[in-house]
């Protein structure tokens, strides 16, 4: 037989909604031909390979199945633990090698992206079996399947989404789908457990759609009945994820529907959970009581299995369970997917989610991922972060989208490369931006700060004052000096860290005040939290830097938003776990996007948004100036918040 065309299934959205129907076509088929037990061997010949990095019974088991039903061989690596992984074998070497010995891959793997990278690495198609907490785009077909046999229909089906919506990659790959089939959508996240706003952004940019969010009260109130529960394990079965990304505006949502089509609850996800992220209410059970009454009668239960604790045994007698059929599912369906690759083989095709070529930034630090579970933040050897347009629900910030794992980021800074001018971005700079991907001299920027560091200037300063010189500089340090010592009497386990690069020569003058007025120096480091690796420096010795159980003062020069202090927090937690965390900067101005409160200040100054505070010092000893003044000061200039129709960016 010949080699099958590269067909990946990364993503519910790889397939078009006709491919889809497709599937459910031959599904069926293939449904009444293992009843008649005279399945079609139409992959005779073919060798399928399974990497599974994270644990499965039911995914691996149907797709080794199906491949078998269709006449096809497996290879199978059940426990990555005990191959080359465990070596420090990169997934793309995997990928490479596994494609030279199977004519299709299927992949299980802990990280966001996973499968897109090994899509991209393959020679073979790649059918992504589960990637972190992103998608799980073959679990998917199989609820839609089971559903549609059940109820006829998917358009117009209104749906309930119940329990633990944060974590699970099962529900946010069929959120996808059942906004595509044109179903309605209802989320009753138990407290804490919302659907992320990632996805909910996407949505609304997209497809123009969004879904009410209510209570499990406000759901029981609702007129109508309910025609499919759903419900997923509570007992953990994959890698623990975890995100710490700071919450984001909630998209406005519609008013709930009158009746209920569909009820599905999703499993608590444990492995996944922080103390932060522990319901804050009683999780969901379900037992033959709960499907009692008039709203209910015609539902049919859906578990992807395995179970535990919130699906009661008696209910496998009602007539309603289907979890079993729908697990039994999903070997008619996977092998529907593989005979579809089969049948579309020599056939041209494109990913039907084609996108704007990825962007090649200019900066010295290109942007990272937003999400901590992102394949490019364990693959870095070989992996750069890469990002493409997407569309934004908010016009004064560039929405980027993560082409490995889809998490997308905001962008309040962009630069031109050439010009090293930065812009407040808005909707008037959109043109702009997609003629400087072009040329490849865009530059993004998290604050003023990192734009600055990197040496690009306002496009347009407006009027700049001097709002300190260098001796009231010099006061402003002593009296933070002060309150450190007064604040922390124990020095000797206080570690003073500055912010590269002004809140390092702060750190280090702080340092050398600290020694004068109280005879201990506290050991002092520099963190880059722009560098990728954020690299922790000893400023005072060759010593490597210790966090765990030391107090650190962190010390930048301005706090604006607190984004850059975040940073370096999560940076410092990397090394350790210090026993308490302060903040000093020399400037607060006030305007904060997080909830950071500096412990020491040397000046408070409220500026506008419009306006910048700049610390301007002197190089530390040594030190050629260069184009740096040679007197300390700060001043404050206005910023020209974009440009008017007419003029030139570029």
């Amino acid at each position: 037989m010949p080699r099958l065309s590269k067909i990946d299934v990364v993503s519910i959205e790889d397939l078009a909604t006709a491919e889809i129907e497709r599937i459910f076509t031959l599904a069926d088929e293939y449904a009444a031909a293992l009843e008649a037990g005279k399945p079609p061997a139409v992959a005779s010949g073919l060798v399928m390979a399974t990497l599974f990095y994270e644990p499965s019974t039911r995914t691996r088991l149907s797709f080794e199945s199906a491949m078998h039903r269709l006449g096809g061989a497996v290879i199978s690596s059940a426990d990555m633990n005990a191959s080359s992984a465990a070596k420090g074998e990169s997934l793309a070497d995997t990928a490479r090698i596994v494609s030279g010995y199977a004519d299709l891959i299927v992949l299980r793997h802990p990280h966001d992206g996973a499968a897109r990278v090994a899509a991209e690495y393959a020679s073979c198609p790649v059918l992504n079996a589960g990637d972190g907490s992103r998608e799980h785009p073959t679990q998917t077909l199989c609820d839609l399947f089971t559903l549609r046999r059940k109820k006829g229909r998917l358009k117009g089906l209104t749906v309930a989404l119940c329990g633990d919506l944060k974590f699970g990659r099962t529900v946010h790959s069929l959120i996808y789908a059942l906004a595509r089939f044109g179903a309605n959508i209802v989320a009753v996240p138990t407290a804490g457990m919302d659907v992320p706003d990632y996805v909910l952004e996407r949505l609304a940019a997209e497809r123009n759609y969004n879904f009410s969010t209510v209570t499990m009260d406000e759901l029981k109130s609702l007129a109508g009945g309910l025609d499919a529960l759903y419900l997923t394990p509570s007992a953990p079965h994959q890698m623990a994820l975890f995100t710490g990304d700071a919450p984001l505006e909630k998209i406005p949502t519609a008013e709930p529907p009158p009746a209920l089509d569909a009820f599905y609850v999703t499993r608590l996800q444990k492995e996944r959970l922080q103390s932060k992220d522990a319901p804050t209410s009683e999780y969901v059970r379900f037992d033959a009581h709960a499907l009692k009454g008039h709203r209910v009668q015609e539902a049919v239960v859906m578990h992807p299995l395995p179970r535990t604790t919130e699906l009661a045994y008696e209910l496998d007698s009602d007539p309603r369970a289907v979890y079993f059929e729908q697990a039994a599912a999903g070997v008619p369906v996977r092998m529907a997917l593989i005979a579809w690759i089969i049948e579309r083989s020599g056939e041209p095709r494109s990913r039907t989610n084609a996108q704007n070529a990825a962007i090649v930034f200019k900066s010295a630090a290109p942007p990272r991922c937003a999400s901590p579970n992102c394949v490019t933040r364990f693959e870095a050897g070989y992996l750069r972060p890469r990002f493409r347009l997407a569309p934004g629900v908010d016009r004064n910030l560039l929405a980027l989208r993560c082409d490995y794992c889809d998490r997308e980021m905001r962008i309040e800074f962009v630069g031109h490369a050439s010009r090293r001018r930065y812009y407040r971005y808005d909707e008037t700079l959109h043109g702009y931006v997609r003629q400087w991907i072009e040329e490849g001299t865009l530059a993004v920027f998290d604050s003023v700060k990192q734009a600055e560091e990197e040496g690009y200037e306002p496009y347009r300063r407006g009027p700049q004052r001097e709002v300190m010189d260098a001796p009231a500089i010099a006061r402003a340090l002593d009296s933070m000096a002060e309150q450190v010592i007064a604040d922390l009497p124990d020095l000797t386990g206080v570690s003073i860290v500055g912010v590269v690069s002004r809140g390092a020569i702060l750190a280090s003058r702080i340092c050398d005040l600290i020694q004068q007025k109280a005879g201990v120096r506290p050991p002092s480091a520099a963190i880059d939290v722009y560098n990728p690796a954020e690299t922790v420096m000893r400023l005072d010795s060759a010593e490597s830097f210790v966090a765990e159980d030391r107090t650190i003062v962190i010390v930048d020069d301005v706090i604006n938003s607190g984004w850059t202090v975040q940073r370096a927090m999560t940076a410092l937690w990397q090394r350790g776990r210090p026993a308490a965390v302060k903040l000093a900067v020399l400037i607060d101005r006030g305007h904060r996007a997080v909830p950071i409160r500096p412990n020491y200040v040397g000046k408070n100054i409220p500026t506008a948004r419009a306006e910048r505070v700049q610390v301007r010092l002197a190089p530390p000893q040594g030190v050629a100036p260069g184009r740096a003044r040679t007197q300390d000061c700060v001043v404050i200039y206005s910023m020209v918040e974009s440009l008017k129709e007419g003029e030139d960016a570029g």
